[in-house]
């Protein structure tokens, strides 16, 4: 077997010009059927797991009556966790192939599943939810860079933003449901959520080993040496540069999740019902106005510009939240702040898993998320921190959230004649082992 480096792998002799300002394209029909298969695992995830991520701070605060701060340290721990657990997952999934991770990891959160849901329905044993929450956590993350690495292995790189576009829809589709569900249950116990998450689980798993068929061959690819994956991605300064925005768009994307949860129930005691309504709205405009969206972002402009785009709207939606929290206020933030999802969201997959060599796509999803999970971890603790600060005046606290979040979409911008020039040259051919 011949070795490689780093360098004849990531620029092999023969290249394809592509479009540079774009190198996507619309692309729904003739999509390889293992994306609609994942597609609808996302969905059946999404509308019984879903739930499950909104409610949480609340079993914290609500259940187990902890404080703003500590909610916060336990969320921004489970990102960390997350991240550095998405990074080997990343490794691995690249020695072992997709499908055995897909499947199998997601034994175990049937198990932690219900044991969070004794947990909450009987309130005693705070640090078997807290480990056993943390268990979904390690075991989501697992699955996390097979999932985006195996849309990649199964789409050219024209058709990847389509590929994640189409999964992200059905996602959003559950999402549509699932938190419409969640209030619901909440309403008769928060465990109840949990329940059903430990049901749609056992679905996904059959779904996934009947149904899915392997999309990467390590054996078929270059071995990696030692080395190889620190070497390839710190010689690309635009990556670097992607995930040092990325860490702090993460510091303000989390405001959009357990801080709004926190903020609507708790700090403006507004009804189970409100915050499922807003959610199932999320996604119910995802799967109205993403393919629209795909097909404008795919005719013209640049992906950094796009991404520059999205944030400006979630700044918009956090200034929306200045306004007296009334249940139309809620509907207008969530209703920008999709639309801000919308450009933003899809194009963070595709881009990493074009610049990333083929034999290292699910590392360098672990490598991107291992970085910007800090941004999600400081999100958590800084964000409930504050919002504890400026309950009473939280308007302050949301137009600080939005100046920032204008600072980050200044930076996508910045980023796109950098992006223009890493993207103008697409490997078609590469490099294989000799024998």
């Amino acid at each position: 077997m011949k070795w490689v480096t780093v360098e004849e792998y990531r620029w092999p002799q023969k290249y394809r010009k592509v479009k540079a300002e774009n190198p996507y394209k619309f692309k729904i029909r003739g999509l390889d059927k293992r994306i609609w298969i994942l597609s609808a695992t996302r969905f059946i995830r999404a509308f019984g797991r879903g739930s499950s991520f909104i409610f949480v701070p609340l079993v914290f605060i609500v259940v187990y009556h902890m404080g703003f701060v500590v909610t916060g340290l336990f969320l921004g721990t489970a990102t960390l966790i997350m991240a550095f657990i998405q990074y080997f997952s990343g490794i691995l999934t690249d020695k072992i192939g997709r499908r055995s991770i897909l499947v199998y990891s997601q034994i175990p959160a049937v198990l932690f599943y219900l044991l969070i849901f004794y947990s909450i329905a009987f309130p005693h044993y705070f640090l078997l939810l807290l480990l056993s929450w943390y268990g979904t956590i390690v075991i989501n993350s697992i699955q996390y860079p097979a999932v985006q690495a195996a849309v990649a292995d199964v789409t050219s790189v024209s058709d990847r933003l389509s590929g994640y576009t189409v999964m992200r829809i059905m996602a959003n589709l559950g999402i549509a449901i699932g938190p419409l569900m969640g209030a619901y249950l909440a309403y008769h116990g928060l465990q109840y959520i949990f329940l059903v998450s430990a049901a749609v689980t056992v679905v996904e798993i059959i779904m996934l080993y009947y149904l899915f068929r392997e999309s990467y061959v390590p054996a078929e690819h270059i071995s990696l040496k030692k080395g190889d994956l620190g070497r390839a991605y710190r010689s690309d300064r635009f990556f670097i540069l992607f995930i040092i925005v990325g860490i702090a768009l993460g510091i303000f994307m989390r405001q959009r999740g357990s801080t709004f949860t926190v903020y609507t129930i708790v700090v403006e005691h507004l009804p189970y019902l409100y915050l499922g309504i807003v959610w199932a709205l999320n996604g119910a405009l995802v799967v109205a106005l993403q393919f629209p969206f795909l097909r404008l972002m795919t005719r013209s402009g640049n992906p950094m510009m796009w991404r520059g785009i999205g944030t400006v709207f979630y700044a918009i939606s956090f200034l929306i939240l200045t306004s007296s929290p009334v249940f139309l206020i809620l509907v207008a933030f969530m209703t920008v702040a999709t639309v801000g999802e919308d450009m933003l969201s899809p194009t963070t997959q595709s881009i990493i898993t074009t610049l990333a060599p083929e034999n290292m796509r699910g590392s360098y999803i672990g490598v991107y998320n291992l970085y910007t999970s800090f941004g999600g971890f400081a999100g958590a603790i800084i964000g409930l921190y504050l919002l504890f600060v400026f309950q009473k005046v939280a308007s302050a606290y949301w137009l600080y959230i939005s100046l920032g979040t204008t600072i980050v979409a200044v930076s996508y911008v910045l980023l796109g004649r950098m992006f223009t020039r890493r993207i103008s040259r697409v490997v078609i051919s590469p490099v294989t082992s000799a024998k």
